[in-house]
């Protein structure tokens, strides 16, 4: 209804002009200089109304041109995100399936039109050192850098990954403390620290670094007691027979009140004042452990332990035999307390029950020791040969 009534209003329009301009058809006259045009009115007005057309539709077609180009440059970045995202989905299938070389090389290319290649950066640098190539390891992590330098912390966790992998300990060490600066409450930082120390057997930096891991909850706290005890049983045995007294005491005035009943720990500790000839020290320390808790290897110690009154030793002994009941290792105990008492008797009672418990290569020497020492030599071979058809226990501390 709108068009045809538009339609009519247009044909009344032309209609009416039509007849002005047969009624009179005026003039339009354009001087320039020496130069003169003359049209009809309505000639200069179609022409005019013309020109605006024109004009008009050049803008048009301009605005179009320059939309088009604009749409262009928009399509062909867009399609140029698309290769890159394609390259680098393949580069990390092939990073997957463990094709270094192809991996790198799509990864490197999808780079190019990339404007966040960090990704494609840290994957390349793993495929290269799978390829035994540091140096192209190295300079992917510092393009890596270079495109996106506030990303240092990650990019440095994958170096600090890379040459943990390499067994470039030293220069994962540098790497993560520089780390720990960056962000001293990183999680995974600290994890990487405890993994690279351990591997290092550097127990004074796991001991260093155990407050962190404690107060960041990194781990569990029984892992972090296990940690804590490995740390310091490590430490003792780092030290070794021939460490000094005031290497050991250190060591032990530094170890936790807890940890020095721990029953590895005093075993090793008790071991080492009797390679430092403390046997009065090690004897005290048995005699209090053994009072409220029972202590296998302590016990044995003991058995090994020299003393200047052995009688008392032997005393000592038969109460935690009333205490504990009886047990190979105690009898074992016995046995040899008795043969530093010249009670050979006893003596042979002790290892004979000892055998009837837990037969034993240590418990047969010891056995065929008393009877070679009391003249039966056919009995103590026998013994010997024994020993050495069961199961052998090397005897070191």
């Amino acid at each position: 209804m709108k068009f045809l009534i538009v339609t009519l209003l247009i044909f009344f329009l032309a209609v009416w002009a039509g007849v002005k301009i047969a009624a009179d058809p005026g003039y339009a006259l354009f001087a320039y200089q020496h130069w003169t045009l003359q049209m009809p009115l309505w000639v200069a007005g179609a022409l005019l109304v013309l020109g605006f057309i024109l004009l008009h539709n050049l803008v048009l077609l301009i605005r179009g041109t320059g939309a088009l180009a604009k749409k262009f440059r928009i399509w062909r970045k867009q399609h140029r995100l698309n290769v890159s995202h394609r390259l680098t989905k393949n580069g990390l299938r092939e990073l997957a399936e463990g094709k270094w070389a192809s991996a790198e090389a799509l990864l490197v290319k999808a780079t190019q039109h990339n404007n966040s290649p960090l990704i494609n950066y840290l994957a390349a640098a793993r495929a290269a050192q799978e390829q035994g190539a540091d140096n192209r390891r190295d300079e992917y992590l510092r393009m890596a850098h270079v495109s996106t330098p506030d990303s240092e912390l990650a990019i440095g966790l994958t170096q600090a990954q890379l040459q943990f992998n390499q067994k470039q300990l030293e220069h994962c060490l540098a790497t993560l403390r520089h780390m720990q600066h960056l962000d001293p409450q990183n999680k995974y930082v600290l994890k990487m620290l405890k993994k690279l120390y351990q591997e290092l057997n550097d127990w004074n930096g796991i001991l260093e670094l155990l407050p962190e891991l404690r107060k960041r909850k990194v781990i569990s706290a029984d892992a972090l007691a296990e940690l804590e005890k490995q740390a310091y049983y490590e430490l003792m045995l780092q030290l070794g027979k021939s460490a000094g007294p005031q290497q050991l005491d250190n060591l032990w005035q530094r170890t936790p009140r807890n940890l020095k009943r721990d029953s590895q720990l005093l075993q090793l500790y008790t071991a080492r004042l009797m390679t430092l000839q403390r046997n009065d020290e090690a004897e005290q320390i048995i005699k209090d452990a053994l009072k409220t808790d029972w202590h296998p290897e302590l016990v044995r110690l003991y058995g090994l332990l020299p003393a200047s009154q052995s009688a008392k030793q032997l005393e000592t002994a038969e109460g935690w035999l009333k205490q504990y009941g009886n047990s190979a290792i105690l009898l074992l105990t016995l046995g040899r307390l008795c043969l530093r008492n010249h009670l050979w008797g006893q003596a042979r009672q002790f290892f004979e029950s000892a055998l009837d418990l837990e037969p034993n290569a240590e418990l047969y020497a010891e056995f065929g020791r008393l009877l070679e020492h009391v003249g039966q030599a056919q009995d103590a071979m026998e013994k010997y040969r024994q020993g050495l058809l069961s199961t052998t226990v090397t005897v070191a501390f």
